[in-house]
């Protein structure tokens, strides 16, 4: 058998590097990523565009369509630009679209210093004894209602930038006070009446 001298094997190897097209493909991959990404953000920055542009038809259904399209990243954009939105038509539909897409609403109590003194001390009774986190289960949704189902026949519904809830004996009306909370009066009975301040984050 024939053998190879040092500089016919160092030959061989170099011709089969530069036939491999393993570093080509590489390469061709790389700018082939590089250059989707850029049409991704190009398309991201129209759709923002569009999101923020003065033609209200064209922001409600761009959001209706980024929504609905199945894509995750396109769906957190149009929400998180209709929440800011000075569009009240648009900041509504993000509004519900993030509520609905919850499991549950968490809340945290506070006394409601307008109300009476004897109310006031039922509510401290019930944070001491239960804590200040009160949980709204989301288990079922009506995305045309607003509507959703907390457990057996206690209903919230949406409408608007408002939540309102009723849960066995216990309700609440919160609305939309920036982007990533809502505020509004709760009443509680367990244990007593109380009146309470809620706050939630819901982004």
């Amino acid at each position: 058998m024939m053998r190879m001298t040092p500089i016919a094997c160092a030959i061989v190897a170099a011709a089969l590097l530069l036939l491999d097209p393993v570093p080509v493909y590489a390469q061709t991959s790389a700018a082939e990523m590089l250059e989707q990404a850029r049409a991704r953000a190009r398309e991201m920055e129209e759709l923002k565009a569009v999101l923020n542009g003065p033609d209200q038809n064209m922001r409600l259904a761009s959001f209706d369509i980024m929504v609905n399209s199945g894509d995750e990243a396109m769906r957190q954009i149009a929400i998180d630009a209709g929440l800011a939105s000075a569009d009240s038509l648009m900041q509504a539909m993000a509004f519900k679209e993030t509520i609905l897409s919850m499991d549950r609403i968490i809340l945290s109590l506070e006394i409601d210093t307008s109300q009476p003194a004897d109310v006031q001390a039922k509510a401290q009774q019930y944070l001491s004894s239960k804590g200040s986190t009160y949980q709204i289960p989301i288990v079922e949704v009506d995305r045309s209602t607003g509507i959703f189902k907390i457990y057996s026949s206690n209903t919230g519904q949406v409408s608007g930038t408002m939540v309102t809830f009723k849960f066995n004996h216990d309700s609440g009306t919160l609305e939309l006070v920036d982007e990533t909370t809502i505020q509004g009066a709760v009443s509680l009975y367990k244990g007593g009446y109380g009146g309470f301040i809620a706050t939630a984050k819901i982004r």
